[in-house]
């Protein structure tokens, strides 16, 4: 049988490389593959300008989170920077926003990848539905086992993905006319506005490195490997921006959500959508792994403070994965999934919801990064990203109903719960009295640990 340990600290063995991998694969993927033709659909050429905007505030954004996640490494991530600067609530709440994000983005991320397999293989019926199952039940599977070798792959594989990008996107540059570029009829602000939103999702995950702050054995790592990301990112965004809108036709961006796939067409040819289709499926695989990896250890991270049960901050001793909490992912993915599919929910609306939900938690790191970082030295970053993030909030306050949703349905089981530890406070309650109240509160929890391993080791 397995050994498993109980809230067993994590391997420290990523380097800067591990780093640039973790933050591009994280918000590259789904976004790179699919919303720039998504954004050439709702707003055209002014989708352009929406990708320039967001690839310029994204550093500022990005740098906020990789100093915060430097100074307070811990697999929660930005839940243990946000419980330093605001408290352990809000820190809660990111967790579960975050969470809440991921569950219905991942089953979107799912279905994008079997539209792309369709390309490549017939998918009728509800097979689509079928595919993204087995995918995200093989992440899950995935993220129960030595992270160390799954970065190697993960490492290699997302560096030939993107040099065949780099390829596709400057081989379809030739093909862009001014024409394209610069009509703009049909397009209403209405439109322009709600996709600054879609848009958003495409730079959604500098936060996710963050969450691996604590297996690097320099937590500066994350800073360092920030800027040479950035650039990666925003120059690939922009560049996708403008091939599609100034390369392909209108009536193939109403139709199709396979941007990389239809660059490769117009360039090389019908043969070489076969093969920018297995690329995609490649960098879908390790984006959401990436996803999948970054919420099996914040769930782990908020089961070992407390809030969650505390069998969930399980770590199997000879994977060095928390599998529990892997599998409670799993979980909450077959619900989305199914979800999606009874309710006939569109993949756009999902990224959405999704997008709805990190936007609230990126106003939480906001106001945690105004608290705890040197105003004098971050001022121009604070500015920035603020404006930007209240400008999104503002575009996208109709899809914001979702992240409302989880943090009321939060807060009903924060009362739920201070009930239930009062009930259990009462003079004359059982003896099991205190072992709840120990696992209401998270120090306590903490240092019943430090006890139980220091035994362990004697």
């Amino acid at each position: 049988m397995t050994p498993v340990a109980t809230s067993q600290a994590l391997r420290k063995h990523l380097s800067v490389t591990d780093g640039f991998v973790l933050y591009t694969s994280a918000v590259l993927g789904q976004s790179l593959i699919a919303l720039p033709s998504i954004a050439a659909r709702h707003a055209g050429p002014w989708s352009i300008l929406i990708w320039v905007a967001l690839a310029a505030v994204s550093y500022p954004l990005a740098r906020i989170m990789a100093e915060l996640g430097a100074r307070y490494p811990s697999a929660g991530g930005v839940i243990a920077f946000i419980g330093q600067g605001l408290g352990q609530p809000a820190s809660w709440l990111t967790g579960v926003l975050y969470l809440a994000a991921i569950a219905v983005g991942g089953p979107a991320t799912a279905l994008v990848f079997s539209a792309y397999l369709g390309t490549l293989i017939p998918l009728p019926g509800h097979w689509p539905f079928a595919v993204a199952a087995t995918l995200l039940g093989a992440l899950v599977l995935g993220a129960c086992f030595d992270v160390s070798r799954v970065m190697r792959l993960q490492r290699w594989g997302f560096f030939v993905c993107l040099a065949a990008i780099t390829v596709t996107l400057l081989l379809a540059l030739p093909h862009v006319t001014t024409a394209r570029l610069t009509d703009v009829s049909g397009y209403g602000l209405a439109g322009v506005a709600s996709t600054g939103l879609i848009c958003f999702f495409a730079f959604v995950g500098w936060e996710n490195a963050a969450f691996s702050g604590e297996e690097f054995a320099d937590p500066r790592t994350l800073v360092k490997a920030l800027g040479l990301a950035v650039v990666a990112v925003g120059a690939l965004f922009v560049l996708l921006g403008i091939t599609v809108v100034g390369g392909l036709s209108r009536s193939v961006i109403a139709t199709s959500d396979a941007s990389l796939a239809d660059l490769a067409r117009l360039s090389l040819g019908a043969p070489a959508t076969r093969v920018a289709a297995v690329i995609a499926l490649a960098l879908l695989i390790l984006f959401m792994f990436t996803w999948a990896r970054s919420a099996a250890r914040l769930i782990y991270a908020l089961a070992r403070e407390g809030l969650f049960p505390r069998p969930l901050a399980r770590m199997d001793a000879a994977s060095g994965a928390p599998r529990n909490a892997a599998l409670a992912l799993g979980a909450a993915w077959a619900v989305a999934l199914l979800a999606q599919l009874v309710l006939g929910v569109s993949i756009e609306r999902y990224i959405q919801l999704s997008s709805g939900d990190f936007l609230l938690t990126y106003v939480l790191i906001l106001l945690t990064a105004w608290r705890l970082l040197d105003i004098r030295r971050y001022l121009p970053a604070l500015v920035s990203a603020s404006l930007a993030i209240l400008a999104l909030v503002a575009a996208g306050f109709q899809s914001l109903w979702y992240a409302l949703a989880a943090a009321v349905l939060f807060a009903a089981i924060m009362a739920a719960r201070r009930a239930y530890i009062r009930l259990w406070s009462r003079p004359g309650a059982p003896d099991a009295r205190p072992c709840h109240e120990a696992a209401s509160s998270a120090s306590l929890a903490a240092e019943m640990e430090r006890i139980v391993l220091s035994r362990d080791e004697v």
